[in-house]
This record gives C-alpha cells, structure tokens and sequence, in this order.
C-alpha cells in the first residue's frame, strides 16, 4: 500500500476533472487546457495533419452556445487545413461562463500532470494520458516528485519528474509507453538547460548503436538494457502548458536485468549504485567509512537493493572494486582488472564520454551495477543524463551556455576524463584499453561517429517537433527564461551549433586523440617492428602477451588468428617498411 494514501483518497483524486474549463470534446477527447496562452490542444493521429480533419463535437451539459472560427458547432466540425501551429478560435458560453481559447492539434502524445509538488516527498496527484491514437484517454492515480539534483533547485521552472502509478486500492500499476517495457515508475525529461531538448535522447541513441552490452547478457535470458528507452510527449502542469518532455523507463534492476535480492535466506546478488555528486570516492580515487544502515556511502547511493527493504544494505562490492582501484600495484591491477571491472563496458564508456565531452558524467551521472555479487563482482555501467554534453554546459547563467571549458577541441582526458582512477589506470597498465578504443573509434568513424550523421539525428527530432508545432510552443513556453539564462531558444541555430561543433571536434579526435595505428601495429605504439612478430607469437604460444586482441591482431584480415597472420605480418616488414 502507499504511505499515507487511503484507497478513499485515490478515488477522490480519480475524480478530480480533467479540466475546469474543459466543456467540449472533440472526437472523444478533452483538450490540454494552457492557461497561460489560452490554448487547448488535442493530441491525433498523424495523418491529420495536411489534410482537412473532420471531428465530432461533444458539447457538456449546460453549453448553451459554441462556435469555432465564427461558424456555429452543435455535433461536428471540419478543421480546414491542418497544419503546425495551426490554430482554430473556440468560443463557447456556458451558464454565465463564457470561454475563449485557441485551438491546436500535435501527433505526440499529451500528459496532464495535476497536483503539488516538490522535489520531495512524493505527492499524491493524478495524470492524464492522452495517445495520438486512441479515442479515449486515461486517468491515472500517481504519486509524483520533481527529479534530479541541480535541476530540482527552486531557482529552476522546467523541472524532470518522477511519476508513479497506482490502482484504486493502492496497488502498483504498470502502464507501457511506446511499447517498452510495462512498469509504475516512469520519469519525464524536461532538457531543461538544453537548447537542443534532445541531447540526452540523441546521446543514448549513439550508445545504444555501439556499446557492447553488459558482461551478463550472454547468459541472462532476458536482454538488459544499460540505458532507458523512451520517446517525446507534450506536457502540462495544473492547466499550463510545460512543453517538450522525454517520457522514459526507469533505470532499475529490471531494465539492468540484475539478480533479485534472496528474501528467504537473506542473500544479495544483484547491487545498482549511482553517485549523486563528485566525490574522490565516486571517482575511484578514495575510500570512505561505510554505514551499511545508511541508503549512501559518501555519494554513492544504494538504488537496489532498495534500504527500505533490506537494511542493513551490501555497499561491500563496490567498496572491494574502489579499494583494489586505490590500492593494488600496476601489476596486481593489471593482472586482476578483469575480476572487478566489465572492462569492453568501462572501454566503451571511456570513448563515449570522450566522443560527446561529458564532463559532467565522469564521477556522477552514471550507474554501476553487478549481475549477482554471490558469483560474479564485476561492476558495469549504464549511462544516465547526457544533457551536459557535446558542447552544452550544466546552467546557463551568466557567462555560461555553451561549455567551452571542455570544448570540441580541448584535451578531454587531461581535462577530466583521467580524474576517474579506474580509466586512468586501466589506460595506463594496458595499451590494448585505448588502443581496442581506438580501433573502434575508427570502425565506427564513416557510420554512427560521422558527424554528418550525427547531426542528421538531431535534424530528424527537430524536423518531428516542427511537423507538430511543437517547436513553437516550446519556444514560446520557455525562450528567453531563467533556465536559459535569458537567452533565445531557437532550434534551427542551435543545430547549426551543432554541425560547427561537431565538424571541428571530430577532426580534434581524428588528429589528436584516437590517432589510428598502421596495419600490424598489435602491439598498439604506433611502429610496426619485430616487437609487434614477438607479441603475435606470444599469443598463439599462450603466452601473457602485451595485448590479447583477435580483431588487431588478425593481420591478414580472414576471420582468424594463427600463423597465416605472422607471414602476414613479415611482409609488412619486409615489403612495406
């Protein structure tokens, strides 16, 4: 049951209306009262746009008088021509009410959020789900709080929000969104520093194309994800008009697929931690005392298991990892790395931080999760808040907009990235880590890293914003406010931002950063000689060589390694030298 909320309290809130205001339905559905513009707006399907709509009219009892652009409704009208920004004026008399409001259409999905609330605890409150789609729309009893850290401030408007949903007697009630997975927690993404809105959606799509998944996937029936899913909707608070959201899963034990917490014998096996602000510890780089009764061990917080339900909690794998990280010699971390660290998920995230220049995700804005600490210590990561990226900085006041503190052409690693102990040390006790990073950097660079391609995935979430309009409304919601420092918002220079941006950061890593290494270099420094014969032989004799890397060391290119590719390799020598 929920703390707090009686069964009776939640059907009161099923009650609440829609809309005070809200006296007409069109096609079935009650608009999406804005207050502040005066603008209902009714969510349909996509193919309305371009064309002439013609809609059913349901007027509530007590309408005496309603008309839309002059022409009087009683049971249907046709919206004549369709299109983005489109608005139709609405004059309705009700009693001694008399209402006026322009009209407007989106494809995207709509959410009415009603109720008050902070960035904690959670409040009760109802939400108000509206699918292009669907005829009806759905009223859902919720619990909900303002997510994040900075963005939670109260100097803050756009604020992400946590939503939970429940049935009439308390009960969790999973709901599926764009067909993803079916859950009562959902989090909505505001982009609210963001002048692109989408930076954190785009970045995850870039991870999701290349990153190798978890260590566990291979033998976890069901896939895990170490990233949300979501898609866009339009949003509104108590009858004002919020704007452009990212409604998106949880990140949790079930998107990760971790182990469950044995509450029969009173055993751990799966563990998630997020570090909530930057701390020598959340960098690897110190121990701290631990309190296994408290939900955080300096800042890194316990998400599963949840410490309202097991205390005392289990911070002690992820102590043991950041311990050997402080404390083994080059040799032993070299030796024994791959016990503690997903090393191909740590690799990843070394050049995906790289590739967007995330300072704000190096000792924060990341998950670390085991599988089952019972059988396995490895740690993993899963990427979380990417706003801060490719450019954009945390706040937007004062000087502040775009970073240029670790800009497109700025030394990343020395900047920031070698601050976090775990990538310094494994790229500095094996040249495979930044060189097998390397050779992906250049397996991807015509496809997913293209900049031309990058750009492109922006350019296609902008083109969805504006075949709705709701392009518009967000800038006439939120350009120029506080979250933006005052400034513009304005899509169409922030992606040619971008294009500049990432055109010259893209030749910074090309000739600064992952500089590619000749064929036969498999030993990753840059010369091709007699160490590179010695270090392929190493490997086929099983001996510990320098780098133990099939792709790199296939000199011959055919799919396998074997003597072939040490002829291969001599004929470099001999003929290419």
């Amino acid at each position: 049951m929920i703390k707090n909320v009686t069964w009776i309290n939640i059907l009161l809130l099923c009650l609440l209306p829609v809309s005070a205001g809200a006296q007409v339905t069109i096609n079935g559905k009650k608009a999406a009262v804005d207050n502040l513009k005066s603008t209902w707006l009714f969510s349909v399907p996509e193919a309305v746009f371009g064309t002439d709509y013609q809609a059913l009219v349901t007027l509530d009892e007590g309408v005496s008088q309603c008309s839309i652009d002059g022409v009087e409704v009683t049971d249907c009208f046709t919206f004549v021509d369709v299109e983005p920004g489109a608005t139709y004026h609405l004059h309705v008399i009700s009693g001694e009410d008399t209402i006026n409001a322009n009209i407007q259409f989106t494809y995207w999905p709509v959410i009415q959020i009603y109720g008050n609330y902070k960035k904690r605890p959670y409040a009760t409150g109802t939400v108000v789900y509206t699918h292009p789609d669907s005829s009806s729309q759905e009223t859902l009893s919720s619990r909900v709080r303002w997510a994040g850290s900075s963005t939670a401030g109260s100097d803050r408007k756009k604020h992400n929000f946590h939503l939970k949903f429940y049935n009439e007697d308390g009960s969790k009630k999973n709901m599926s969104f764009f067909g993803l997975r079916s859950d009562f927690h959902w989090r909505l993404d505001a982009g609210q520093v963001d002048f692109s809105r989408v930076r954190n959606r785009v970045s995850k799509d870039i991870w999701v194309d290349f990153a190798n998944p978890p260590y566990y996937a291979s033998y976890e029936p069901k896939t895990p994800y170490n990233y949300v899913r979501g898609d866009f909707v339009e949003v509104f608070l108590n009858d004002e008009y919020m704007g452009i959201y990212s409604l998106n899963e949880h990140m949790d034990r079930q998107q990760l697929k971790l182990k469950q917490y044995d509450y029969e014998q009173g055993e751990f096996h799966g563990g998630l931690w997020k570090p909530m602000s930057l701390t020598n510890v959340t960098l690897f780089s110190a121990l701290a005392d631990v309190n296994a009764n408290k939900k955080n061990w300096d800042e890194f917080y316990v998400k599963y298991p949840n410490i309202d339900d097991v205390s005392p909690t289990n911070f002690r794998t992820l102590y043991d990892a950041i311990s050997f990280a402080v404390n083994a010699t080059d040799a032993e971390f070299k030796d024994s790395a791959e016990y503690y660290f997903d090393i191909p998920a740590f690799r990843d995230y070394y050049l995906f931080t790289t590739l967007l220049q995330a300072p704000d995700n190096v000792g924060k804005n990341v998950y670390y999760a085991c599988y089952d600490v019972a059988t396995d210590k490895r740690l993993t990561v899963a990427v979380w808040d990417l706003d801060c990226t490719q450019g954009q900085f945390w706040s937007n006041v004062g000087s502040n907009y775009h970073n240029d503190l670790v800009g497109p052409e700025v030394d990343f690693w020395t900047q920031t990235l070698s601050r976090h102990k775990v990538l310094k040390r494994l790229r500095a006790t094996d040249v495979s880590f930044h060189g097998l990073a390397t050779e992906r950097y250049w397996e991807l660079r015509s496809t997913t890293f293209n900049p031309d391609s990058i750009v492109a995935r922006y350019s296609r979430y902008f083109d969805r914003m504006k075949s709705c309009g709701a392009d518009q409304r967000e800038i006439a919601r939120w350009s120029r406010g506080t979250d933006l420092g005052g400034r513009v918002l304005n899509f169409d220079t922030e992606l040619e931002y971008l294009r500049d941006w990432w055109s010259r950061h893209i030749a910074y890593l090309d000739a600064n950063v992952f500089i590619p290494y000749p064929r036969g270099d498999v030993n990753f420094d840059h010369v091709v000689n007699i160490k590179d014969v010695t270090t392929l032989i190493d490997y086929l004799l099983d001996i510990d060589g320098t780098v133990i890397n099939p792709y790199k060391l296939d000199v011959k290119k055919d799919g396998a390694v074997n003597i072939a590719d040490i002829t291969a390799l001599i004929d470099i020598l001999v003929f290419e030298d």
